[in-house]
Formats: C-alpha cells, sequence, structure tokens
C-alpha cells in the first residue's frame, strides 16, 4: 500500500510553529487487500496489521478526547472550535486519525488597572495528536523518516528563531523516535514523531508565553516547560500508545 506525504506548513494561533503533516496522493489512501493483512507488524496481539484495525477510527474518540493533556495543562476551554476530531482520511492528515484544538485556553491572566480597568490576557495553546497506522512495519518506517525529514526541513527553514532547544531521540521503547522542543518568541514548542511496530504517533504542542509571566507577575501556568517536555514525551505518548494496543484488540 502507496500513501503519499505531503507537509503542510502554517502558524499556529500564537505565532509559534503549528506543523500540520498531510496525506496526499487521491482523496483516499489505498484500501487494504480484501480480507484485510497481517503484514509483519508486532504491533499487537490480534495478528492483524494496525491499518486494517484502526482504519476508521474517530480521532477523538480513540484518544480520550485528549483529556491527559487538558488535565496536565489545565486547559480550560478548547476555544471557538471546540476539539477538532477526523478519521483516515477526512482530516488535514489524509494518513493519521487526529484529535486537537486550534486555540485552547490554558490561563487567563487578569491585569487590574484604577487607570484602564481590569483586562484578561489568555494564554493559548494549538494542538495536533495523530495516529498514522499502516499494513507493515516496513511502510510505517518509511513513513516515519518522511514525517522526521519534512519536520526538519520545516524547522530550518520556516523563519522562526528557537532559543533552549532540545532535540533528539525519545528514550523509551520505541523502534524509531524524534523530538523537537523550544521557546520562540510567543511560547514553547514541542515537536514528537515515534514509531512503534506497524504505527506512527505524533504530538505537535504549542503554547503561547505565561501571559501573567509577560506582566512581570508569578506564573499562572500549572507546569514549566521542561516539565511540559518531560511529561509529553516521557507518560503521555508511552501511556496513549498503549492505550491504542489495548483498544485494538478489545475493539474501539
Amino acid at each position: 500500500m502507496t500513501r503519499n506525504l505531503t507537509l503542510i506548513k502554517g502558524l499556529a494561533a500564537a505565532g509559534a510553529a503549528g506543523l500540520l503533516l498531510t496525506g496526499c496522493g487521491g482523496n483516499d489512501p489505498t484500501m487494504p487487500p480484501d480480507g484485510g493483512a497481517t503484514g509483519d507488524s508486532d504491533g499487537g496481539g490480534s495478528g492483524s496489521s494496525s491499518y486494517s484495525v484502526m482504519a476508521e477510527w474517530e480521532g477523538c474518540e480513540a484518544l480520550d478526547d485528549i483529556q491527559p493533556i487538558q488535565e496536565f495543562m489545565g486547559i480550560q476551554d478548547w476555544g471557538t472550535n471546540g476539539l477538532k476530531s477526523s478519521d483516515i482520511p477526512s482530516g488535514l492528515d489524509g494518513e493519521a486519525f487526529n484529535c486537537g484544538a486550534d486555540m485552547a485556553t490554558v490561563a487567563v491572566y487578569t491585569s487590574e488597572s484604577e487607570v484602564t480597568g481590569n483586562r484578561d490576557y489568555p494564554g493559548t495553546s494549538t494542538i495536533d495528536i495523530g495516529v498514522a497506522p499502516w499494513e507493515s512495519d516496513a511502510e510505517a518506517t518509511e513513513n516515519f523518516q518522511s514525517r522526521v525529514d519534512q519536520l526538519t526541513e520545516a524547522l530550518e527553514t520556516g523563519g522562526t528563531e528557537y532559543s533552549n532547544v532540545q532535540e533528539g531521540e525519545i528514550e523509551g521503547d520505541w523502534d524509531e523516535s524524534f523530538y523537537f522542543a523550544g521557546n520562540s518568541a510567543t511560547g514553547y514548542s514541542l515537536s514528537a514523531i515515534v514509531r512503534k511496530a506497524d504505527i506512527v504517533f505524533y504530538a505537535f504542542i504549542d503554547y503561547t508565553t505565561d501571559p501573567a509571566v509577560e506582566h512581570d507577575s508569578e506564573p499562572i501556568y500549572p507546569f514549566t516547560d521542561e516539565e511540559f517536555r518531560t511529561w509529553v514525551i516521557g507518560e503521555y505518548m508511552p501511556t496513549t500508545y498503549a492505550d491504542l494496543l489495548a483498544k485494538k484488540e478489545s475493539g474501539l
């Protein structure tokens, strides 16, 4: 099965790099062979390829409405458009099912002034969590590398300057992994892509600088950049992957 990959570059609402990986090559990805396919995957106990099981999964249902992210970040609301959910191939990433939000409210800082009156300054986040299942480990390996190559190129040519950069492989039981994290002029950005067997799994999350800190007050975000990075790649992604395998075995 062949599905081509194209990178779409956009800007998150906060101005940090918002990267969306999109499948192209027709309106629909090539369907699996009749009767399903086993491939060479060991991604779950069912013996079936992940694509044959997950091809029609709805993103937010499969990813539990990304509730762990909401709880960790203390997100107050998902923004005007709410949570955005897609299956394969209806979303921006035609190879993956996704769940995310365009401008979630993390926290709101209220500036009090007798002259101008009180004013609220929201801290916001753009979130895109996606899972691209494949028929075989080989296809997933190729797709993982394509995504990493295009993410790296976008970071190098996108025009956003980052400081306090951390990047490299992610510790844990992944077959392949890559992450990039850093501060921009407007906030913090984390992009992480992993592969295990025939599943490619990614998390792209940007958030604006804590609005209280910008106004020389004590932070109101319930996490630091380092705590956030460590939690996403060290806890959220492994736990979510294990949950996906359990759902693959028992059904969504």
